[in-house]
């Protein structure tokens, strides 16, 4: 391993922007951004933890900063740099969008979420709104190196066992852990 992440291997596998068709039969939709700062680390993704909220299903999770859709976004990809932009503070539009990987439908199927990939070209400044708790980078290369493992974690109807990966004690699983399995070209047992 090199300690650089593969960015060309991922623009190979990744989705252009209009290769989505939404459907108003299906659950809603809503999109994420998967932001990449080649710059840091030998190439490093960016995180939130959201804000615990009573109600909130994804209350206190790791996730991707993004949301769903406004009747405003004219389409998904408007969609995650509007979100990025309202809970971290980074304007994605002076940067690069490389694609997207495959729609991934939330485990109670309420949901179905598009991960846009960027890439940075400048540094950022990170200003997080009452949604997020927490935002940090994680180098790519770590992300590679981590194992699955299974863990309880807290979900509306109490607790389950699910398969994540642990870092800094930040413990990233569902939906999210799916997507970095994407991310990563991974193949996994137990989505």
């Amino acid at each position: 391993m090199t300690g650089q992440f593969n960015l060309e291997s991922l623009r190979n596998r990744l989705l252009p922007q209009n290769s989505v068709r939404e459907s108003e039969e299906d659950p809603p939709i809503a999109a994420v951004a998967i932001i990449i700062n080649p710059n840091d680390r030998g190439g490093s993704v960016f995180f939130i933890k959201r804000t615990e909220r009573k109600g909130d299903p994804w209350s206190g999770q790791i996730a991707f900063p993004g949301g769903r859709k406004s009747p405003i976004d004219k389409g998904l990809a408007e969609t995650a740099v509007r979100e990025t932009w309202e809970e971290v503070g980074i304007r994605l539009t002076g940067h690069k969008l490389l694609g997207h990987l495959p729609i991934v439908t939330t485990r109670s199927r309420r949901m179905r979420v598009l991960p846009f990939v960027f890439q940075l070209k400048s540094t950022v400044s990170i200003r997080a709104n009452e949604e997020v708790a927490d935002a940090f980078w994680v180098p790519l290369g770590v992300l590679e190196r981590l194992e699955a493992e299974s863990r309880e974690v807290r979900v509306d109807e109490g607790t389950l066992s699910a398969d994540s990966y642990v870092v800094d004690g930040r413990v990233i699983w569902g939906l999210t852990f799916r997507i970095i399995n994407l991310l990563l070209d991974r193949e996994t047992q137990n989505w």
